[in-house]
């Protein structure tokens, strides 16, 4: 009797001994709980991922064609690069950063000659260069043992490079052969 109710039922026994579980090779599967912060670093990871694609832009005609840094790094990008600070003990002391203003220059472009890419064909490399000023107010207080509040206007620079392809324009005799 025990055999046939735990073998023809989809609970049973047999499920143990399949092997065919994703999670262990004797069957056992458990649903493990993923952490936020598991979560929020996976996320981070393959938002990277996506943004660390290169673009391939059309070609721009005329012989003279301007380098055309087009998109500047975006305000999530500049913070992702200024470096941390210890956030404080929340018993003892806190720091905070207030009041942010982001300041974003291009410093320089330059454009290399056609080159063949192995999987983009024939393109130019457009390197674009910016200085961003990150202007804060950085905050300090505490409440326990002695009170105190500070408050220091502080600056950070980050510099950074972001490149392209564009594909050459003209005739194909132009281009360098593999």
């Amino acid at each position: 009797m025990a055999f046939f109710s735990t073998s023809f039922v989809g609970c049973g026994l047999d499920y143990v001994f399949r092997n065919i579980s994703p999670l262990h090779p004797t069957g056992w599967s458990f649903a493990f709980p993923i952490l936020p912060s598991q979560s929020a670093r996976l996320e981070r990871d393959m938002e990277r991922e996506d943004t660390m694609k290169v673009p391939i832009l059309d070609p721009i005609p005329g012989e003279f064609a301007p380098a055309s840094c087009l998109d500047p790094p975006s305000e999530a990008e500049v913070w992702e690069k200024v470096p941390k600070f210890k956030t404080g003990s929340p018993v003892f002391y806190e720091t905070q950063r207030n009041n942010v203003r982001i300041l974003i220059e291009k410093i320089g472009e330059k454009v290399d000659p056609c080159k063949v890419y192995p999987l983009a064909g024939p393109c130019q490399l457009v390197h674009c260069h910016y200085k961003c000023s990150v202007y804060f107010d950085e905050s300090y207080w505490s409440d326990y043992p002695i009170p105190f509040n500070h408050r220091k206007a502080r600056v950070e620079v980050v510099f950074i490079d972001k490149d392209h392809l564009r594909r050459c324009g003209g005739p194909a005799s132009t281009f360098p052969q593999p």
